[in-house]
């Protein structure tokens, strides 16, 4: 099912199943930021990444001697069981509480919310996770929105470039032919702060930046000064992602990182997870800024 807040600038539309933006609509102009789904080039726009990132690793994690199946990105994706609750016309929340279902896949109590408000021009996506159980909890989570690039006879996707706010080359990890982390890496040319999108820039893959020391991008067109920004304080890694010369880009904040080749099966000992005291909450957002 569709839900949707507004504001006097915006409109958004999100899908229950998984809590996934389906649009990002200026009121004023129409313009759509949000990828539409095409399926036949991608089944989702927005994906909701918690408890892991990624593949995973034998598709299974350990903890205390008894295994779980735990599928790509985690419990979210795809999951028709989350509680809608609108909490004004520019405000809705979606939540998973543990259960049966969800133990079988990972062995905590938790409290897991994805609430989306929108604030002026700004929209933002923000996780609330409490960890219910008597002990520490190990967990990843992220972003993985797909931003329009609109193409057409007389705009190309070369046309569009990433801004960031550092003056610097940046080192990208890769993926093997698992979708797992490998040991290579791969120098990117950020020139004057640009990365300019193309064709054939994600023909290996996701790029995948860790231990960041910037917290924003910017998506606009090549001759243009304002686009779409994406902040994301508090995360130490970000992905860009897209189907070879499909008309997106992917911005994906990520709260640790894919299981590399050599990571551990053992959920305590993944090396990026972050740890959650029992009876603790952690919140942390993603915000999306429209420039017109």
């Amino acid at each position: 099912m569709l839900h949707t807040i507004e504001n006097e600038h915006l409109k958004c539309t999100i899908e229950s199943n998984g809590a996934e933006i389906r649009s990002l609509k200026d009121k004023n102009t129409g313009e759509e930021y949000i990828w539409q789904i095409n399926a036949s080039v991608w089944g989702s726009s927005s994906p909701v990444l918690f408890p892991a990132i990624g593949n995973i690793k034998a598709g299974k994690i350990l903890y205390k001697e008894k295994e779980y199946a735990m599928t790509k990105h985690g419990i979210i994706r795809n999951n028709g069981q989350l509680v809608f609750i609108k909490k004004s016309s520019s405000c809705c929340s979606f939540t998973l509480i543990s259960s049966e279902k969800t133990l079988e896949k990972y062995p905590f109590d938790f409290c897991f919310t994805v609430e989306y408000s929108l604030i002026g021009k700004r929209l933002k996506m923000q996780y609330h996770i409490e960890n219910k159980s008597n002990v520490p909890m190990q967990f990843s989570c992220g972003g993985h929105t797909a931003y329009a690039c609109p193409i057409d006879e007389n705009v190309k996707l070369s046309n569009y470039v990433i801004e960031f706010p550092v003056q610097k080359n940046l080192i990208s990890r890769k993926l093997g032919p698992s979708g797992l982390l490998s040991n290579n890496e791969k120098e990117i040319s950020i020139e004057n702060g640009i990365l300019q999108l193309t064709d054939t820039l994600f023909n290996e893959d996701a790029l995948i930046f860790a231990n960041i020391d910037f917290d924003w991008v910017r998506l606009r067109k090549m001759h243009e000064e304002k686009g779409v920004i994406v902040r994301f304080t508090g995360y130490p890694n970000l992905a860009l992602w897209s189907k070879p010369a499909a008309d997106y880009v992917c911005v994906e904040p990520w709260l640790g990182l894919p299981d590399n080749e050599n990571e551990s099966l053992e959920l305590t000992k993944k090396s990026t997870y972050k740890s959650i005291d029992p009876n603790t909450k952690f919140s942390i957002a993603i915000e999306t800024e429209i420039e017109n």
